[in-house]
């Protein structure tokens, strides 16, 4: 679930004239990395109340910001020891079980619901964020 300014190519134009292409690349990836933190968080605390053994909220990483699609991007990603990537989505969304019945987890859609918590939190990181780097 993407999350896009409006009017931020107007303002990355703008920080780009007064500071040059590198300087405005740097604020915007450390602006980008302080929001993704901030969601982060958001995440963690909706999958604390199903959380078991901690692994799940312990493998949560942020990428370092990178092109995509011609946009600045950073990812938010699970890895760690426990391979817990591979059972995100399935707490995420639900699944089968091997019998055949659908399984409603404890966790669905925490994802989805730390994204929408998080966005006006998000937006407002990147403020402050840009606004204490210019």
């Amino acid at each position: 679930m993407p999350i896009e300014l409006e009017g931020l190519e107007a303002f990355e134009r703008s920080l780009e004239s007064r500071f040059g292409r590198e300087a405005r690349r740097e604020i915007t990836d450390k602006a980008l990395v302080i929001g993704a933190q901030v969601i982060v968080e958001y995440i963690k605390s909706q999958m604390e109340s199903f959380a078991d053994t901690g692994a799940s909220i312990d493998e949560i990483k942020i990428s370092e910001p990178m092109w995509i699609r011609g946009n600045r991007t950073v990812k938010i990603y699970w890895q760690g020891p426990k391979d817990r990537y591979r059972l995100i989505h399935l707490n995420e969304r639900g699944h089968y079980d091997r019998s055949g019945k659908w399984v409603e987890t404890k966790g669905k859609g925490a994802i989805d619901r730390a994204m929408r918590a998080g966005r006006e939190a998000y937006f407002e990181a990147i403020k402050i964020a840009i606004g204490g780097m210019i």
